[in-house]
């Protein structure tokens, strides 16, 4: 008798366990899917809008990365290949570009 109680909570849990992973599934699809269309919807606001302008002939969107690709390159380099860098820029600086 133990056996067969010992089974069927056993089937109980194991059918508990399919609901909660298919509750989990269709969440985990619906969130995919929302997150999927909510980059869809930022992708076609972002192509819609007009590219703003330094009135320099750049871009801001352009600008912005550029200053974050120096500070990027600055992170990388050790602080020997830093202070190479500087002194080659100043010495172009002093001596001009040739």
């Amino acid at each position: 008798m133990q056996d067969h109680d010992a089974l069927e909570k056993l089937e109980k849990l194991s059918d508990q366990l399919d609901t909660a992973k298919e509750a989990s599934e269709a969440t985990t699809r619906r969130v995919q899917r929302a997150r999927q269309t909510t980059a869809k919807i930022k992708r076609d606001v972002r192509r819609k809008r007009p590219k703003p302008d330094t009135g320099d002939g750049k871009s801001k969107a352009a600008v912005e990365l550029g200053r974050k690709g120096g500070a990027a390159r600055a992170r990388q380099l050790t602080p020997q290949q830093r202070s190479a860098v500087a002194r080659k820029a100043a010495k172009t600086r002093w001596d001009g570009h040739q």
